[in-house]
């Protein structure tokens, strides 16, 4: 009788490779909506309409929102999604991990084009699904635009390569068009058109082995011109992206002013730390110095020593690529963005104020992967005929797999609070500016302005870039306004708009002092100012609705609250419309603004009570009787819906 294989060696590697990917990414399920999805997701009124489609290419939409740039197709994703999913964290999280399966199936089956293996390309598949590092892209619905611009350039780059120019125009048009959707979805992958134009360059012949096809010369300006057709396609697209990000975003431009190369080193150092000691990763890594560390240096040695060797010893595949030659461009290449040497102005500015985070490798992590499969292939060539050779490199492996399951969900857990997260992000990089800020803001949210304080004024000790200082100054308003010192808050705010005039929530702030100032008439234009940004939510229009109604205007009140439940349906605002709508003798309108309020929040004897009275108002005895006996029913301590229940009946 024949014996069976190992049960393992007879599942189809790439289905081993979408069942360690889901499996690794399980505890995603369970956790909240985290970093910027609560405002930015959850709460952001726009999503939650599908005409509203349109606007997520507008111009203060995208800038205003999100300040990394243009990427509408990552909000229409989210529209989109939401709906399917009913808003639910753990629907974001599960889509995501599906889109991340789906990515590292794409570099499993690059890696093996180019390695011409199937172990060393599932091992390139398994490196990319399940590093610790990219569990921060994963735990944020709004990073999804990152898995899905990375999915789509994978595609595209295995299209290149797959179809080896054999394409007719459609299939050409098609590589370009999925290049040009990943760049809708995020920047990331901006600097690969200068990856396919290098590709005919990093193509020669095998060994002197016949061309793979009669029109391939076999790497350099002929294969250039060969592949032409197709890289006009793809700067076509390239082009119409970039000239969308430049024409939709207040602040996009190109130019050098913001660039920072003196800190190259540094941040390859940084990256090179977080791919291969990935122990202390933190969501942010603050510019502190021009030279790396110990920890980094030695990282960076050691990846420059397994490019070096996968080089030397790593042959080429049928297509004529060496895979270490091509996955270390790639890396590089795809890393561009995030080194700040593109003058894209308001990337630039962004990447002062965050110096590395571990979501900037989601991508580059494809060429990452294939280094290293093409390094352990010829390690496995090397050790296969030495004793103990083979159980070394399975035990190696398993070890590897095992440490990456390991610290991915430890990544994964640390984002079930915010707290969690800021905490370990100072602890590691006690001196940034970014860390300490979040920290503060984060209790700031809590109710905390005097442990905020401190947080916030540390942070602005640190030279933090114009981003974050207007952001803090901001932050340090709002604490100063939550102890009662208006003045400073005032102060803060002020400085906050001079560093970045943008800052909205500072129009906020700002508004809230001038009004506890009793500047009313200033305060109202800053809260209007604060309104024209969709990111700030009712607040603003809720904060003017209030000054109106102190000012004794009940009219521009309501129409003030009118306009923030249309941003938010909050139990709250309609209250204070009710009032608003019976001060100005809108009678009607106010008992159906309260009939509302009392839709959301039923059982509120206070609600009653206002609804009897302005039925009262309004001539409508039975049904202002019905609203007093059951606010009656429910707050029997107090005599008023009594009285007036005793009174309403006694004129019968």
């Amino acid at each position: 009788m024949e014996k069976q294989p190992p049960f393992f060696s007879r599942i189809k590697p790439g289905v081993l490779l979408l069942v360690f990917s889901a499996a690794a990414y399980i505890p995603l399920l369970f956790l909240p909506f985290v970093f910027d999805d609560v405002m930015s997701v959850r709460n952001n009124p726009l999503l939650r309409d599908l005409s509203n489609a349109a606007y997520l290419f507008h111009p203060a939409y995208t800038h205003v929102f999100r300040n990394e740039g243009f990427e509408p197709f990552t909000f229409l994703y989210l529209m989109l999604a939401g709906k399917l999913v009913a808003w639910q964290a753990w629907g974001f999280h599960a889509l995501s991990l599906l889109a991340h399966a789906a990515c590292a199936w794409t570099v499993y089956k690059l890696a093996q084009l180019l390695l011409e293996k199937e172990k060393p390309a599932l091992l390139a598949g398994l490196i990319f699904a399940l590093h610790p590092a990219q569990a921060e892209t994963l735990v944020a619905a709004l990073f999804s635009g990152t898995v899905f611009s990375a999915l789509f350039f994978l595609a595209a780059l295995y299209r290149f390569m797959e179809r080896d120019g054999r394409d007719g125009a459609p299939g050409k048009l098609l590589t370009g068009l999925l290049f040009g959707v990943s760049l809708l979805f995020k920047e990331r992958a901006f600097s690969g058109l200068l990856l396919f134009c290098l590709l005919p360059f990093l193509r020669s012949l095998p060994n002197g082995e016949s061309p793979l096809t009669p029109a391939s010369p076999g790497g350099g300006l002929k294969e250039l011109r060969r592949r032409l057709p197709e890289l006009l396609s793809l700067a076509f697209f390239w082009t119409a992206a970039l000239f969308s990000r430049l024409s939709a975003g207040r602040g996009s431009g190109l130019g050098f002013k913001d660039l920072d190369p003196a800190f190259l080193l540094a941040k390859l150092a940084a990256y090179a730390k977080i791919l291969l000691l990935p122990f202390w990763l933190s969501p942010v890594y603050q510019k502190t110095s021009a030279l790396p560390g110990p920890a980094g240096l030695a990282a960076l040695l050691l990846a420059g020593g397994i490019i070096f060797l996968a080089l030397k010893y790593s042959g080429r595949g049928r297509r004529g690529y060496n895979p270490a030659a091509l996955g270390a461009s790639a890396f590089l290449l795809l890393l561009l963005p995030y080194l700040n040497l593109l003058p894209v102005n308001d990337l630039a500015e962004y990447l002062n104020s965050v110096f590395v985070s571990n979501r900037y490798l989601y991508l580059p992590l494809a060429g990452a992967a294939v280094v290293f499969a093409a390094f352990a292939d010829k390690a496995e060539e090397l050790l296969r005929s030495r004793t103990g050779g083979p159980v070394f490199l399975k035990a190696s492996g398993a070890a590897l797999l095992a440490l990456c399951l390991a610290l991915s969900a430890q990544q994964q857990l640390i984002w079930r609070s915010d707290e969690r997260v800021w905490l370990r992000a100072v602890k590691i990089n006690p001196a940034s500016p970014w860390a300490n800020y979040m920290l503060g803001s984060y209790y700031l949210q809590q109710g905390l302005p005097d442990e905020a304080l401190p947080r916030l004024d540390l942070a602005l000790s640190l030279n933090p870039p114009r981003g974050v200082l207007s952001n803090a100054l901001g932050a340090l308003a709002a604490a100063r306004l939550l102890k009662g010192e208006t003045k400073e808050a005032e102060q803060a705010a002020l400085k906050a708009l001079g560093a970045w005039e943008f800052n909205y929530d500072a129009w906020n702030i700002y508004g809230a002092a001038l009004a506890g100032l009793g500047k009313r008439k200033e305060a109202a234009a800053a809260f209007e100012k604060a309104a024209e940004a969709e990111i700030t939510g009712d607040t603003p229009l809720v904060n003017l609705g209030r000054l109106y109604l102190e000012l004794g205007d009940p009219a521009k009140a309501a129409a003030a609250f009118e306009r923030a439940l249309k941003r938010e349906n909050s139990v709250d605002t309609l209250d204070l419309l009710c009032g608003a709508y019976a001060a100005s003798g809108r009678l009607k309108e106010a008992s159906g603004a309260c009939l509302a309020s009392l839709g959301l929040k039923p059982d509120r004897p206070p609600a009653l009570l206002r609804l009897a009275r302005i039925y009262l108002a309004l001539g409508m005895g039975e049904p202002a009787e019905l609203c007093l006996a059951e606010a009656a029913r429910l707050d029997p301590a107090n005599p008023e819906p009594q009285a007036l229940l005793k009174k309403l009946r006694g004129k019968k």
